[in-house]
């Protein structure tokens, strides 16, 4: 798996970036196929996992598990993932011009699932520009995204996700203030997308510079979601190591990672940063090791197999 060209910009940018960007990454064209895994994961080490293919017919469809993004359909029309930690989750399925496809599935351990699905065309104009949005922000066209979003939003003005989408977009172009009433708007309206818009206020008051008011509404996102709210999670490891908080960090990274299911293998890269920092030698390894089990061309493989060749002597 290659990390995309998203959210590569976005961690070079700051953590900030990377936590906005986690819930928008797509792989550009078809994805990677994974080198084989020289030892298990420690996610697959205390999870039994199963695999599943999902076939649309056409590239570029986004595949949701869980509410977490983890990959796109290539030229073939198909995306497989072989590592998918067993248990019932909600799937999702957008591609543009395509009305959304969802369903919940159960992932056996060690079972092979394949989903065939047959949609239909949309001609929702609302959902049509929610979803032009979607594809620029993926892009880091951020400024385009929020006109589509715009019209969306003109057209349904119920529509909390593209409000959300649009806040995640401004907060990247520092337009706090209009971030902050998309997501207002969103809060109040509650429904399904209550938690996210919730995370995403989160987010707010980290790119504000609140980390201690960030914290408290992850914290708040992460009740309300039961605990499962990857990107909450994360977001707030990245808020709690800002304070210097390493233990709870580690712990936060740790839960997130597994509900992502190492979609993205940056949290690993992350993760032994902060190890590494703390003198906890032989954890940053582990987590560096599975970086490059993940991405073992990426951006900063070779970089991670020198650090781990200084921190074994």
């Amino acid at each position: 798996m290659q990390i995309s060209t998203t959210l590569r910009r976005c961690f070079t940018q700051s953590a900030l970036c990377l936590i906005v960007c986690l819930a928008v990454t797509a792989e550009a064209g078809a994805q990677k196929p994974r080198s084989p895994a020289p030892v298990a994961s420690p996610a697959s080490r205390t999870h039994a996992v199963g695999s599943l293919k999902v076939i649309t017919g056409q590239s570029g469809s986004v595949v949701f598990i869980n509410n977490v993004r983890h990959g796109v359909t290539g030229e073939t029309g198909e995306l497989d993932l072989p590592h998918v930690i067993a248990g019932s989750y909600p799937v999702r399925v957008r591609t543009i011009g395509y009305s959304d496809w969802s369903a919940s599935i159960v992932i056996q351990p060690g079972s092979s699932r394949t989903l065939k699905l047959t949609r239909s065309e949309t001609t929702d104009e609302a959902l049509l520009h929610f979803q032009k949005g979607e594809s620029l922000r993926d892009k880091g066209r951020n400024k385009e995204s929020v006109e589509e979003y715009k019209q969306a939003i003109a057209l349904r003005a119920n529509f909390s996700e593209a409000r959300i989408a649009m806040a995640r977009s401004l907060i990247m172009l520092q337009d706090f203030q209009e971030a902050e009433n998309q997501l207002q708007t969103a809060i109040k309206a509650g429904g399904r997308t209550h938690i996210e818009a919730q995370t995403v206020l989160a987010n707010l008051r980290r790119a504000q510079g609140l980390v201690d008011e960030s914290i408290t509404e992850y914290r708040k996102a992460i009740r309300l979601a039961s605990g499962n709210s990857f990107e909450a999670h994360i977001g707030l490891a990245i808020a709690l190591n800002e304070q210097g908080k390493v233990d709870e960090a580690v712990k936060e990274y740790r839960v997130g990672i597994i509900q992502d299911m190492e979609t993205e293998p940056i949290l690993y890269y992350q993760l032994g940063e902060i190890l590494e920092k703390a003198s906890r030698n032989k954890e940053a390894i582990e987590a560096y090791r599975s970086y490059l089990r993940l991405d073992p061309e990426g951006e900063y493989a070779s970089a991670v197999e020198s650090i781990i060749e200084r921190l074994k002597e």
